[in-house]
């Protein structure tokens, strides 16, 4: 019965309003497990879903959920909080700026220090919501090329399993993403 959830969501019956699943660089059959638990989880089989993706190893996994700007969409938002409870899985609130992370005139400093202050309020709410469900998450920003800063981000954090963003910035990722990419409309 697992398989077939998976089969559904790729057929696109079974799988919830606004979400799509797109290939990372994970390779097909995890994306698969990913479908499969994801499909699970929103039919309430919360111990299937958390068995399917133990498969890939141990440890506490994460959902990186990548903001648009300095911001992220409440669909977004609690889409991810809802994720992450169901499967256990802790969050990461990412926002990306435009520009390097040092160096540059004293307007770009400003520009950055205000990016950062503006993003932290914007997480701000997700966070204590999240601390609220007894879920372990945080926030992160950093400044420069959006794939590269989630690949980085990925690598620090070593148990992304899942991406979550808005359609335009999964965009950016599309295809080259570490980890699997939803999106969320």
């Amino acid at each position: 019965m697992p398989k077939d959830f998976a089969r559904r969501i790729w057929a696109g019956i079974s799988r919830p309003r606004g979400i799509r699943v797109r290939q990372g660089g994970s390779g097909r059959e995890l994306l698969d497990d990913y479908a499969e638990a994801l499909a699970l989880a929103e039919a309430g089989e919360q111990a299937l879903a958390g068995g399917v993706l133990r498969r890939a190893g141990s440890g506490r996994k994460r959902i990186l959920v990548l903001g648009h700007g300095p911001s992220f969409s409440p669909r977004l938002a609690e889409y991810a909080l809802g994720l992450a409870q169901r499967l256990g899985y802790g969050l990461v609130f990412l926002n990306v700026g435009t520009g390097s992370r040092a160096g540059g005139s004293q307007m770009d400093a400003y520009l950055r220090e205000s990016f950062v202050r503006r993003a932290g309020e914007e997480a701000r709410p997700w966070l204590l919501l999240a601390a609220d469900r007894g879920l372990e998450a945080g926030h992160v920003v950093r400044f420069g090329d959006t794939l590269a800063e989630v690949e980085g981000l990925c690598r620090d954090l070593h148990r992304v399993e899942l991406i979550l963003s808005d359609p335009g910035e999964g965009a950016r990722l599309e295809g080259r993403a570490p980890s699997a990419l939803f999106t969320v409309d």
